[in-house]
Order: structure tokens, then C-alpha cells, then sequence
């Protein structure tokens, strides 16, 4: 396995040609694709990148355990060792998104603006569930993307590293004609405000 210091070497060495990712042809894409994965994963094979940014900016290098907590050390180490080098970002796991979006995996589009929670306490410890209610749940309960594209989005609004660690189960249900007016009920973009009053709480009453 390699070092951090002989994965950073390599890219200090080959950065330049992915700083133009967006406007090679898809061969040669592809290949600077596989040459990364193939340097990152001597390092470790369970982690993985994501490249992009605007054209005129630095570009980002995030550095993702897609949610898989026992490689947290491995991303964090990686970056931390990171050298500075000119045109580029490095972060560490995906970060949150701000914003309301749509996501879509196959046939099923989720949109967020249409996307509401109930948080779920555990009595015996302080781990946070959510139910995240559906406007058309009837309609896609039964399909095997649901639970995949409603991670991808909890992914995006919280941040890898926050869902991960601070949810610690989630389910779906129907939602309500109204749920503004529902007691407890809290829009899907007020969930990382939740999150942090709930850290908040349980510290206070374990203090």
C-alpha cells in the first residue's frame, strides 16, 4: 500500500491534465479516471473522488468514503497531508449543498421542496432516527430505488460525514395533505438545524 506522501507525489506530479476533465474527449477521460482510482486505492481501495468546480475557479478534490465510517481516518489523513498546490481544493468527504434540489435514479424523481421529516428518539441512548414522509409514497414505496436515491439526497443535505454519524436510521411513510400544520413535522432542509439541537439537548442532559 502506498503512503500519503507517494499518492500526493504522483498527483503534484500529473494534477495539471485533471484541472481540464470537463473538456477532454471521453477517452482520454476515462483514462485519467483509471489512473486516479488506480493511485488513490494503493492507498486505500475503500475510498473514492469526486473532481468539478466552476472552469474559472479552483477545482475541487473531494475525497469520499461514500459514508462508510470505518474509513473516515483513512479520507481525513489523506487530506490533512495534502500540499498545497495551485488551482486545486482538497476536501475532505462530500459536503452539504445548500438549497432545494431534484434528484432522479431511473424512473423515480425526489424533489426536495416536496420532502418532509419526523425525527424518531431512541429512550436508550441518544442515537436520532428520521421518517421522511413522501407526498406520492403509495406510488413509489415499492420500488427498489427508493432507498438508494433517498440516501443520495440525505447525503447532499447534510454532508457525508453528517449523515453518517448523526442519523441512525431512517424510513419512509405517507405524507400528510398538510403537514405544515402537522405538529412535529419539519421540513427536509430544517434537518441539520435539527441535528444540531438535538446534539445540543443530549449534551445538556447528560451534562
Amino acid at each position: 500500500m502506498n503512503t500519503t506522501m507517494q499518492f500526493w507525489s504522483w498527483f503534484k506530479d500529473n494534477n495539471k491534465a485533471y484541472l481540464f476533465l470537463h473538456s477532454v474527449d471521453n477517452d482520454v477521460k476515462e483514462q485519467l479516471l483509471d489512473n486516479f482510482f488506480q493511485q488513490l486505492h494503493q492507498y486505500c481501495d475503500n475510498i473514492y473522488f469526486e473532481i468539478g468546480g466552476n472552469p474559472d475557479k479552483d477545482q475541487e478534490l473531494i475525497i469520499t468514503a461514500e459514508g462508510n465510517e470505518k474509513y473516515f481516518d483513512k479520507v481525513e489523513e489523506l487530506v490533512n497531508a495534502a500540499p498545497q498546490i495551485v488551482g486545486w481544493t482538497f476536501i475532505a468527504f462530500k459536503p452539504s449543498i445548500p438549497g432545494h434540489f431534484k434528484s432522479q435514479w431511473g424512473d423515480l424523481e425526489l424533489n426536495t421542496e416536496d420532502m418532509w421529516f419526523v425525527p424518531l428518539s431512541n429512550n436508550n441512548n441518544s442515537d436520532l432516527g428520521i421518517r421522511v414522509l413522501l407526498r406520492n409514497y403509495d406510488l413509489i414505496k415499492e420500488s427498489e430505488t427508493l432507498t438508494p436515491l433517498l440516501y443520495k439526497m440525505l447525503d447532499t443535505i447534510l454532508g457525508e460525514k453528517s449523515f453518517a454519524l448523526n442519523i441512525a436510521y431512517v424510513e419512509t411513510n405517507l405524507q400528510p395533505d398538510d403537514p405544515e400544520q402537522e405538529d412535529g413535522m419539519y421540513p427536509i432542509l430544517e434537518l441539520s438545524e435539527y441535528i444540531e439541537r438535538h446534539k445540543s439537548q443530549t449534551t445538556q442532559s447528560s451534562g
